[in-house]
């Protein structure tokens, strides 16, 4: 099952999109981004390369949080305080990441970390346009999705 998802933000006197694709495998639950598109106009960009280095490690940052990343607690305390254990995404889970970047001249300058939090809802949106079933946490693992897909 395939989908499509979006989010838009304004965020510190940006506008932001992120546009999601995903695989979804029902037997499993397996969530597999396929492409992300991110694209921002924040007024007049100075640096174009590292806005895009910024925009990329922004969606991978942003696809680990959607999809592994999971702080944990018993009755206590944290209990995942392991960082050699702490999932992340990998370079083979990384899909391609389409930059798109808008400059104004007539504005000034503005940004912001936004990149990172337009991520979750794109994926889960994208998650909703491929199964019918709207995701209400995250992370998106498998064992979650596959308990959604049973409904």
């Amino acid at each position: 099952m395939t989908g499509r998802g979006v989010c838009i933000m304004v965020r510190s006197n940006a506008y932001w999109v992120g546009i999601a694709e995903v695989a979804v495998t029902p037997a499993t639950g397996a969530v597999q981004v396929t492409k992300f598109t991110i694209g921002t106009e924040c007024g007049k960009v100075i640096n174009p390369r590292q806005l895009d280095r910024c925009m990329k490690s922004g969606v991978v940052m942003g696809l680990s949080e959607a999809l592994k990343e999971e702080v944990t607690f018993d009755q206590e305390k944290v209990t995942s305080t392991n960082w050699s254990r702490y999932k992340i995404l990998t370079m083979e889970e990384t899909p391609e990441i389409k930059v798109v970047q808008i400059s104004r001249d007539d504005k000034g300058f503005g940004g912001g970390e936004a990149a990172n939090a337009i991520v979750p809802p794109a994926v889960a949106a994208a998650i909703f346009d491929a199964t019918g079933v709207q995701p209400r946490r995250i992370p998106l693992t498998p064992a979650y999705v596959s308990t959604l897909l049973k409904g």
